[in-house]
């Protein structure tokens, strides 16, 4: 079969009812029809959502997979689940809900369900979630695939979680929610699409609404599934060594709604570019470029350059028709396995905007490490990463040009003007699963509201705080413990149907405050989308 991948099979996915624009129906309207028209496909080998604890194993333990920097992953994979035994105990142990296979056409679909509650210490109101909604993945023929799902959420959050929510209108990397917040919960929907076409070996053609990540670590400094899902069109050519990518993509500048003729929130425009270059199947480097531009001006003009459409990286003017710098960032991603299951992988990133002669080195730096089967126990997996990134590396005198979307970076989840060592383990035994996962970071904060250290990438540039001082952690230096640990029992493997206990303990602390954060839940959840506090 074929299939999708990225951390825990993130790429599932749809669209949220409020902000559907006329390309996202447009979208569920072509999957429709390609579903109408399966009967005529050819025969072809099923897609299927698979067990994605093993992603490592498919990834970086295979020689077969090549060009793995951009994800998520189009693979080959021969396995198929089809159980005995009563209606009961197939679908609810073994199988989707509704799993077609037929020639030249395939579909699995289920109705997702995740509830959980708990405990905070930092936080009066008890945790908790209650999400309903479905995913539905398929093909037709050896071409076309597609994949969607989407959620409805009523949830409460402790402690750091509640505050972030309230301080930037979003629900971490899960979008706004519908309720103003004045009450301790928050009602939200999250929803995905995407549609492949795949001609032959060599070309592929995305359009979706979701999320892309670029990298082999947990963390990205590239483009990072962090942030909300968002409009793209992606393609690929691969021809023997090299793969070259470019991604059209749109982001909301701000959440603040402008509500005069219907004309919503300030948008703008992106283009993504890499070139991948994989001389062996232990080695790749990659070359970054991704430039921002602004869709209107303050006056909700239209300000968009010809220059958005250009697919040739490093070909782009500098800026839009009004006057508006664009903003520039290019970057390398490094992978080298130096044994059959473990791989060691680097990025750098440099923002090649220069506002004045001090804020010339704003760049930044991964490093790291992982193993499958490390230590040789069989299912256990392993990330050592290091990231650091100097102050006002993503950001830009311009909300409509900085390196975020919808209130959240598109990279690292801290911004910039920080760094942190992070650690993090799996392992799967029989039906059981466990996860650990920790963290330290040290990083700059503001002492004010009008204070700049360059942590905070939708503040200007022009607005930096003694920008002569180009130290990591400037400002208010501030450090972060974060410590995660769950465990699950896998009721159902093919839609991660589980019963899951987990507990989190954080610090934030500095000279001027200290949160201390400690909570537990439990709960029976499903899906593989990737849900991520760890900030």
């Amino acid at each position: 079969m074929h299939n999708l991948y990225r951390e825990k099979n993130q790429i599932i996915s749809c669209f949220s009812c409020k902000k559907n624009s006329f390309s996202l129906k447009l979208l569920n309207i072509s999957i429709i029809l390609f579903t109408i028209f399966s009967s005529n496909a050819q025969s072809m080998q099923s897609l299927n959502v698979t067990n994605s604890y093993n992603q490592q194993a498919i990834i970086y333990n295979s020689d077969s997979i090549q060009h793995t920097t951009w994800k998520p992953i189009l693979y080959s994979d021969t396995g198929t689940i089809v159980a005995s035994g009563s209606w009961f105990n197939r679908k609810f142990f073994h199988e989707h809900l509704l799993q077609i296979k037929q020639p030249g056409f395939n579909i699995n679909a289920d109705l997702i369900f995740d509830e959980y509650i708990g405990s905070s210490k930092r936080k009066n109101t008890t945790p908790s979630s209650n999400t309903r909604g479905y995913e539905v993945t398929g093909n037709i023929g050896n071409t076309f695939y597609f994949e969607t799902d989407i959620y409805e959420t009523q949830a409460r959050y402790g402690g750091y979680v509640d505050s972030f929510i309230r301080r930037n209108f979003v629900i971490p990397g899960q979008g706004g929610h519908k309720n103003p917040g004045d009450g301790p919960g928050f009602d939200f929907s999250a929803s995905k699409a995407s549609l492949i076409y795949v001609p032959n070996k060599h070309l592929l053609f995305n359009l979706g609404y979701g999320k892309n990540f670029i990298g082999d670590g947990y963390r990205s400094l590239l483009l990072s599934d962090w942030a909300f899902n968002y409009p793209y069109f992606r393609t690929a050519i691969t021809t023997g060594k090299f793969q070259y990518n470019v991604m059209w993509s749109q982001y909301i500048s701000n959440r603040v709604k402008i509500f005069n003729n219907n004309l919503g929130y300030f948008r703008k425009w992106s283009q993504t570019f890499l070139i991948s270059y994989q001389p062996t199947h232990r080695f790749s480097a990659s070359l970054f470029e991704t430039v921002q531009w602004p869709d209107q001006d303050s006056l909700r003009n239209k300000d968009v350059s010809p220059w958005v459409a250009s697919p040739v990286i490093f070909l782009h003017g500098n800026k839009s028709p009004s006057g508006v710098p664009n903003n520039q960032i290019t970057g390398l991603n490094l992978n080298y396995k130096i044994l059959k299951s473990t791989t060691i992988y680097a990025q750098l990133i440099y923002n090649n905007k220069t506002y004045n002669d001090t804020l010339k080195n704003r760049y930044g730096f991964q490093a790291g490490i992982r193993s499958g089967n490390a230590f040789g126990i069989e299912n256990l997996n392993t990330i050592a990463e290091i990231n650091l990134v100097r102050p006002y590396a993503y950001a830009s005198n311009s909300l409509n040009t900085n390196y975020a979307h919808n209130n959240e970076p598109l990279a690292h989840p801290l911004g910039a003007n920080f760094k942190e060592g992070i650690f993090v383990l799996d392992y799967t035994f029989k039906k059981w699963y466990f996860r650990a996962e920790s963290f330290v970071a040290e990083y700059g904060a503001d002492t004010s509201a009008s204070n700049n250290e360059g942590g905070n990438i939708f503040k200007p540039v022009s607005a930096a705080s003694n920008p002569e001082n180009k130290n990591i952690a400037k400002g208010l230096k501030a450090n972060i413990f974060y410590a995660d640990g769950r465990a699950a029992y896998i009721i159902n493997p093919v839609n991660n149907l589980r019963i899951e206990a987990g507990f989190t303990y954080r610090n934030e602390k500095s000279a001027t405050f200290f949160y201390r954060d400690r909570i537990v839940y439990i709960g029976i959840r499903m899906s593989f989308r990737k849900i991520a506090y760890d900030f």
